[in-house]
């Protein structure tokens, strides 16, 4: 534990400055303009099935790429990050997935646009493990988990106002016309970050430390701790999306909203999650570690579950759980992103720890549903998806009770 308090105080050494809320913002909006590449599909697949005769799978596929692309390359990409400089990888990020966008707007097959969505996947991952890494560095040891905090709202940020931008202008542009307006928002936004951050010290830059090895980064993100803390979030993932995945479809079946009206009330749920992401930071002030903080809100998460799925509670209060199921969970990314900084020695080695973290997120989105689908066939109803949600929410708490031998609650002087 001794080590990762003096990596942890090593990080805050470089931090005598203060945060640029300002450039934190900027940041953000890194991966919000990333999240975009996310949501513009949910609402385009039937007319993008129907133009291009897509199979299930390769639905399935098409929504679905990204989140392998995480589950099997986080940590890799993290550590480019931390070998060749996290600004680069961002640039390069947003510029790959704003081409494959175009590219695949141009798409007349299945194959295809499957072929661009795995480089759109790709140039995701790129910025969006590359970019806490610069929060790192332009925040004070005192402000950064809060800045944390307000980064890891920008997947629900970014998917929730794309699906409402998309279905608003879908008839007007069609689902090519969604596709070229994401590929113009993140070409845009690449030399715009560029421009603003190149005079910038970056972890890369800052001390003039010659780049660390790919073995030194490898060995930082598989380490107990960060493996612990990618593990709390595959939990994470794979109970919320759990939840929401089914829950407009658990609303239609049961007769209590119709298709359009589930998927409404599915996205207040999502973005309910946006509360927990930004109040992490304040609530890691409050003298509680961080494990601590995600165990309270695994526990909280699993109560809510087996309560959204007991068919004799009354509608309101079931969707009032789901609204706090995802609220309070949305308290661990933010949470878990600003843990990471105790396991590493300098912020030129956090990248492939927060690539664990997405890598982790990754795998939680590929295996929660099927699990989560399989537990529901297996038990003859929805409350097998009860289950499978408390059951990770139980392996998250005891995974976070097993990190807090590893990060100690917080002293006054480094909150």
């Amino acid at each position: 534990m001794q080590r990762q308090v003096e990596a942890s105080a090593r990080i805050g050494k470089s931090d005598a400055a203060p945060t640029s809320w300002g450039l934190v913002i900027l940041l953000f909006l890194i991966g919000v303009t990333a999240a975009f590449q996310v949501g513009k599909v949910p609402g385009q697949l039937p007319a993008i099935a129907r133009e291009l005769d897509l199979s299930l799978f390769s639905i399935g596929l098409i929504i679905s790429i990204f989140s392998l692309i995480a589950a099997v390359g986080g940590i890799f990409v993290g550590s480019l990050a931390d070998r060749f400089g996290s600004l680069r990888l961002i640039v390069t990020g947003l510029a790959l997935g704003g081409l494959a966008s175009l590219a695949g707007s141009f798409a007349e097959s299945g194959q295809a646009l499957l072929a661009s969505r795995v480089v759109e996947g790709f140039g995701f991952i790129l910025a969006t493990t590359s970019t806490p890494s610069l929060i790192v560095a332009v925040t004070s040891a005192a402000e950064r988990s809060k800045a944390l905090g307000v980064w890891s709202m920008y997947m629900p940020a970014g998917m929730s106002s794309m699906m409402v931008f998309a279905a608003l202008l879908s008839a007007l542009l069609g689902w090519r016309g969604i596709w070229q307006l994401t590929a113009a928002l993140n070409l845009a936004y690449a030399p715009v970050i560029w421009l603003v951050f190149r005079t910038r010290a970056t972890p890369k830059r800052a001390g003039a430390q010659p780049s660390p090895r790919f073995r030194e980064v490898f060995t930082a993100a598989l380490q107990p701790g960060p493996l612990l803390l990618a593990g709390c979030f595959t939990a994470y993932a794979g109970n919320f999306l759990a939840l929401t995945g089914f829950l407009p479809l658990m609303l239609e079946r049961s007769g209590e909203a119709s298709a359009a009206f589930a998927g409404f009330l599915t996205a207040f749920v999502v973005a309910a999650n946006m509360l927990g992401n930004a109040a992490s930071g304040f609530i890691a002030e409050r003298g509680l570690s961080r494990p601590q903080i995600i165990a309270i809100a695994a526990a909280i998460m699993g109560i809510a579950a087996v309560g959204v799925f007991l068919d004799d509670l009354p509608f309101a209060l079931r969707y009032g759980l789901a609204l706090i199921f995802s609220a309070v969970g949305g308290v661990i990314p933010g949470t878990c992103f600003g843990a990471a900084q105790n396991f590493a020695e300098s912020p030129a080695k956090a990248g492939a720890i927060f690539g664990g973290l997405i890598q982790g997120a990754g795998i939680g989105q590929l295996i929660g549903p099927p699990l989560a689908a399989a537990a529901v066939q297996a038990v003859g109803g929805w409350h097998g998806d009860a289950l499978y949600i408390a059951a990770g929410a139980t392996l998250n708490l005891v995974m976070a009770l097993v990190l807090s031998r590893l990060i100690p609650a917080p002293s006054r002087s480094h909150r």
